[in-house]
């Protein structure tokens, strides 16, 4: 059953802390493992779960959150990413190699 909210409801909602929302989802028995894990359940967390398994066919990914999936500053504010693009190219590709070597998978 899909709910229809008011602008108004979600802005005292978001003033309350969501504490009148019910959950929206299951919780899902934890799988025995995992290909990924990704901590944390804001933008950029949930759009690197998105890569991994649209990009790279990773089929188990687990994402992490410790509040509701979106909340925090993505919930309250709209998702801007303040990185150096360069850096975090870089990054990416030292963690790519870093993982690669068969001594950092063990």
């Amino acid at each position: 059953m899909t709910r229809r909210y008011s602008a108004l409801s979600l802005f005292k909602e978001g003033l309350a802390g969501q504490i009148g929302w019910k959950q929206a989802w299951r919780s899902p028995e934890p799988k025995p493992a995992y290909d990924a894990i990704v901590i944390g359940g804001g933008g950029h967390g949930l759009a690197t779960a998105y890569y991994l398994a649209k990009n790279h066919n990773v089929a188990r990914v687990a994402v992490l959150e410790k509040s509701w999936i979106g909340g925090g500053n993505t919930g309250r504010s709209k998702l801007r990413i303040h990185v150096d693009r360069g850096l975090a190219a870089y990054l990416w590709t030292w963690m790519e190699q870093a993982t690669s070597r068969p001594e950092a998978r063990a």
